[in-house]
């Protein structure tokens, strides 16, 4: 019986695809400007530098409206003052009832060492009547010593549970006027390198942010770059994602200089996405490509750029 053995080859056939996406020049050297921490759903932008400005470090950027902060601060420094006067009230009425206790404290205590020493006496010195008089002194004395030690300890204990409690309630109130000077400080933000401002985008419409506009807790307002270390930060479909990869190169074209092609790397791709809205549903990732050659020196920040991408599309 001869048998046969069939051999089934499979063989992968792999053609070059291009990829196209769109992305914003930018530098490595760039200070992110957010929106700070608002108490309520969004701040406004009171006042803003003009975009494409060269700002020196120490510069003021943007300013938040802190109107309600500041109203609030005001609140809380008069209740403060408030609290800190009920206290000292407070303490000169415990020093006063505390110098009663001392002073009861003290004549009780006087009065119950004399009548010791008259206890003490002989009964056949003073006879018997003044001898029980004597002794039954003696233990009102006594009792009434040991009231006056008792109310006096109780009066300190009073005093210090008191002075804790109203320490607690300075630390829980200082505390909150802090934090509200802090959070209108940094309603104030100021460069913290020399730059250009570039405005930054919103993410609903894809707008430029401008002054009075009002933004969430965390949204970009501006970012202040150097015009060097150059980059393009792109937005990627997430179904593209698997097609790139650190490292992989890359060719970059600037609206303003079409008929040139300079050559680039990917050199970080984030780890997790975000909506845009004006793009549709789709989760968008972002991807960092370094431009590895020379550019030249009249390239904006911030200027539009296509991003061409070729990866290799297996099929069986």
């Amino acid at each position: 019986m001869k048998i046969f053995i069939a051999l089934l080859f499979i063989s992968f056939h792999g053609h070059t695809e291009t990829l196209y996406i769109t992305g914003e020049l930018e530098s490595k050297n760039t200070q992110v400007v957010l929106m700070p921490l608002v108490p309520s759903m969004n701040g406004k932008i009171s006042e803003m530098e003009q975009e494409g400005k060269l700002v020196k470090k120490g510069d003021l950027l943007t300013r938040i409206d802190g109107t309600s902060i500041s109203t609030q601060l005001e609140s809380q420094i008069d209740d403060l003052d408030n609290y800190l006067a009920t206290s000292k009230r407070s303490e000169i009425e415990f020093e006063i009832q505390l110098n009663n206790a001392q002073l009861d404290y003290d004549s009780a205590k006087i009065n119950f060492e004399i009548a010791q020493m008259n206890s003490k006496i002989p009964l056949e010195f003073i006879g018997e009547l003044q001898y029980k008089q004597n002794q039954l002194q003696l233990k009102n004395k006594e009792k009434l010593f040991k009231k006056a030690t008792s109310d006096l300890e109780e009066q300190i204990t009073v005093i210090e549970n008191s002075k804790k409690k109203e320490s607690l309630g300075f630390a829980h109130k200082q505390k909150k006027l802090d934090y509200l000077k802090e959070t209108l400080d940094d309603f104030t933000i100021y460069a913290e390198q020399d730059g250009y401002i570039i405005y930054g985008t919103h993410t609903w419409t894809g707008e430029k942010v401008q002054e009075g506009d009002q933004l969430q807790t965390g949204f970009n307002i501006m970012n202040v770059s150097q015009n060097n270390a150059l980059q393009i930060v792109a937005s990627v479909n997430a179904i593209d994602i698997p097609k790139l990869s650190i490292d992989q190169s890359a060719t970059i074209k600037f609206d303003s200089f079409l008929d040139k092609s300079f050559q680039g790397k990917i050199i970080k791709i984030s780890s997790g996405g975000s909506d845009k809205q004006i793009w549709g549903d789709a989760l968008y990732y972002e991807a960092t490509i370094e431009i590895v050659d020379s550019t030249p020196d009249n390239l904006l920040l911030g200027m539009s750029a296509q991003v061409i991408i070729e990866y290799q599309e297996n099929e069986s």
